[in-house]
């Protein structure tokens, strides 16, 4: 236990300095958000500078889709959230608000992070504290709203097909009718133009190749339903990386033991075992064949054996307090210094040195 708190007092990132500037190019209603979620996490509110938010100028570097050029000049956390409907018309459903950080404070690691929320229609898609937690560790990162309000119970023995259809918005079944503008895989592109425009100091359109997501460059990552989603894109799309947050859950369903073009040595899980799916989490680590066997990670440290199934005991609470508690926010354990207690853990999941 005294190890993990050393790691994860030593990469737990500062407080970060925000921005929120609104764009004379808005749509009513429409808004910049400097971090307004429960999950927020510490906010700095003194932010004055707005200079980031341009929709392209002589410092914004070449948009070359081959080489990613973040400018750092002006290095701060960026936050963004805007609703799907404002960028792009066509989205019907949904329209919580979505959210994106980047903290130019770091060097990037050239990759995007598409974080998926859990089942239901939230208010804002995400969590804006584990998405400064990846930002700070030198990731862009978005939080796409989708549908996630089906119930996978109604699914039957095909809930791969409702969850492929809310990814592509191709018709799979009848239990669900999800159009493109409305699925995972165009708002990811949806969003990164908009962000572009906002911020193209960014270079978000980086991650957008012919029209499409630069899967290549993309960890996709999710919590709950989030999770097991992230686990059925990682079959059909190349992604860098997936981590699996309190999921997959999805129990003798058939999508577990597809093929995969991500191979399961570039996929993760993490798991609480007060969770009363924990067993299913670890039953689908298993089929999924992530390396290594379960890993308590209180119990070991860093890289707890070279295994992709972590899990920890460390009290969060029950029931739901433990279920959410794999992502940062508030149900997640922190040490006195206010550092998360998964810090180290997150670092492995996702890569990070």
């Amino acid at each position: 236990m005294s190890r993990l708190l050393l790691l994860s007092l030593a990469l737990t990132a500062c407080g970060p300095a925000l921005v929120s500037e609104p764009d004379a190019s808005l749509d009513a209603g429409e808004s910049i958000d400097a971090g307004a979620s429960p999950d927020a996490g510490d906010l700095d509110a003194g932010a004055t500078d707005a200079g980031d938010l341009d929709a392209g100028g002589p410092d914004a570097g070449p948009a070359d889709a081959g080489v990613l050029v973040v400018d750092r000049s002006n290095p701060q956390l960026y936050r963004f959230q805007f609703t799907a409907a404002s960028a792009d018309a066509d989205a019907g459903r949904a329209m919580g608000n979505e959210v994106a950080a980047l903290d130019t404070r770091v060097p990037s690691t050239g990759l995007l992070v598409v974080y998926l929320h859990g089942a239901g229609a939230p208010a804002t898609c995400g969590s804006t504290a584990h998405g400064d937690f990846l930002a700070a560790r030198g990731f862009h990162v978005i939080g796409p709203c989708y549908v996630s309000d089906y119930g996978v119970g109604n699914c039957g023995a095909d809930i791969g097909g409702c969850r492929l259809e809310a990814f592509d918005g191709v018709d799979r079944t009848s239990v669900i009718d999800i159009k493109p503008p409305d699925s995972i895989e165009v708002r990811v592109v949806r969003m990164l133009q908009r962000l572009q425009a906002l911020n193209s100091k960014g270079d978000w359109q980086f991650f957008i190749v012919d029209g499409k997501p630069r899967w290549d460059r993309i960890i996709i990552s999710g919590i709950s339903h989030g999770a097991s989603t992230a686990g059925v894109i990682a079959k059909v799309r190349p992604v860098a990386r997936a981590v699996m947050l309190s999921g997959p859950l999805d129990t003798n369903q058939a999508w577990l033991s597809q093929a995969s073009l991500t191979p399961p040595d570039r996929q993760w899980g993490f798991t609480h075992s007060v969770d009363p799916q924990h067993p299913g989490h670890l039953s689908a680590f298993g089929v999924l064949q992530l390396p290594g066997a379960p890993q308590r990670i209180e119990a070991g440290a860093r890289p707890w054996n070279g295994s992709h199934r972590l899990f920890t005991s460390i009290d969060a609470g029950n029931g739901d307090s433990s279920h959410s508690s794999t992502q940062a926010g508030g149900s997640s354990p922190r040490a006195p210094d206010g550092g998360y207690l998964f810090g180290g853990a997150w670092n492995e999941l996702y890569g990070v040195p």
